[in-house]
């Protein structure tokens, strides 16, 4: 049963996901955000993995102890072969969740030998989704209170994309993992969309909270007239249509590139920026294609020209993935004030906000004469019609999914947790 009558005394929050500074992916900087924001209030700790893309290097630690703005971070060993392969994949995430099982025993210890003022709070992600099954019976072991922070829903994932067909095996893995969420004492979701998927296995709407992801909007903000970096990369003349972040199993960028088949012969180029599992088979399906770049992460002090360097951002997803992730993507492009051309499940919360707020466009997914004719109405709008789609984003990023907005709002939970 969920431990509900402690009060937080110095209390010590840890943090277990792989994905960390300095990673570029989206979970590693949220949750290296997230870390940073709650430091000062209480002693926070990270116990994360090898990162996939490391693009900021000084003082990088590999393996061990260090501690940065005010975070302990505990980086352990494990294998780490690139993503693109399945068989790698399996075993980079197998590898971090025995190397988190390793480190648990340690933390047993140290909580016998009360090392910490009071019972920690375990915070678990789902990079590997595997997590919850080492997580959950360490904090029963060592009567720790756990929260889920659930940036995806695995197995649902893995099923949606393909990736595993719904057999025994992944039954019972979703029961197990089952166990482990009625055992939380918080479930933290990002939005409506995954609250429902979770109701639907039998989970109870009441241990759900919302915290969607963020962009801190005092580092991105709106560069639109003489944007450096279409300068630089040459798209100066053209509009812009880009995709920035991940390029992996959910996001269907084979379905652009195809629509930037059929525009050839217009003034729209795409730009894809980023990095991921399908970057490979996504540039081979490009070749040949003069209105396609490929572009490598940016660095976060150059967010603010990358992405607003769009005159349309792309915001996709797989049809059957609804209520599996959210793209956190969606908030640096409205942070940014560039319309947003969603090409997502009919109906599903980037559909509905998308639509509700008037942001842009909504495709759904495989849909490519839609997409087309969306990319052909954006590019004939005059620069001040979009900028006033853009400035709707803007305003609503302020005030609704900034960081500190949204910081506060997991601050409120881990409260209602600890003293409940």
């Amino acid at each position: 049963m969920p431990f509900y009558n402690r009060k937080p005394i110095n209390l010590s929050i840890v943090f277990l996901n792989r994905c960390y500074w300095p990673d570029s992916e989206a979970t590693g900087q949220l949750l290296t955000e997230l870390c940073e924001f709650l430091a000062p209030r209480w002693d926070v700790s990270a116990v994360v993995g090898q990162p996939n893309w490391d693009t900021e290097k000084e003082g990088f630690v590999r393996s061990g102890f260090q501690e940065r703005n005010g975070v302990k971070i505990h980086r352990l060993l494990h294998s780490n072969l690139p993503k693109g392969q399945r068989f790698a994949r399996i075993r980079n995430l197998i590898s971090f969740t025995l190397a988190v099982r390793k480190w648990g025993k340690q933390f047993a210890q140290q909580v016998r030998s009360k090392k910490f003022a009071s019972t920690p709070l375990l915070v678990c992600e789902t990079d590997p989704f595997l997590l919850p099954l080492v997580v959950g019976p360490l904090a029963r072991k060592t009567k720790s209170r756990v929260v889920y922070y659930l940036q995806d829903i695995y197995p649902d994932v893995a099923v949606a994309v393909g990736f595993s067909k719904n057999n025994f095996f992944i039954r019972m893995l979703r029961a197990r993992l089952k166990i482990e969420y009625l055992n939380a004492d918080a479930i933290i979701v990002l939005d409506e969309d995954m609250k429902n998927r979770l109701v639907g296995w039998g989970l109870p709407a009441e241990r759900m909270k919302i915290v969607p992801n963020w962009m801190d909007c005092s580092v991105v903000k709106p560069i639109k007239e003489n944007n450096l970096f279409r300068v630089e990369n040459q798209f100066d003349d053209r509009f812009a249509v880009m995709h920035s972040g991940n390029m992996g199993m959910t996001q269907r960028l084979d379905v652009l590139v195809d629509a930037m088949k059929l525009m050839a012969e217009s003034r729209a180029t795409l730009i894809l920026v980023g990095n991921g599992a399908k970057r490979a088979s996504v540039e081979e399906r490009a070749s040949g294609l003069e209105n396609v770049k490929f572009l490598n992460y940016q660095p976060r002090e150059r967010l603010s020209e990358s992405l607003s360097a769009a005159d349309l951002h792309v915001v996709s997803m797989d049809q059957a993935i609804t209520g599996c992730l959210a793209p956190s993507k969606l908030y640096g492009i409205l942070a940014s004030g560039t319309p947003v051309l969603a090409i997502v499940p009919k109906g599903n919360a980037v559909w509905r906000l998308v639509e509700q707020e008037k942001l842009g466009w909504t495709v759904e997914p495989g849909d490519t004469a839609g997409i087309v004719k969306a990319i052909q109405e954006a590019a004939s709008l005059d620069r001040n019609a979009l900028s006033e789609i853009g400035q709707r984003g803007r305003v609503l990023a302020e005030r609704a999914f900034d960081k500190r907005i949204c910081c506060e709002a997991f601050e409120s939970v881990i409260r209602q947790v600890t003293s409940a």
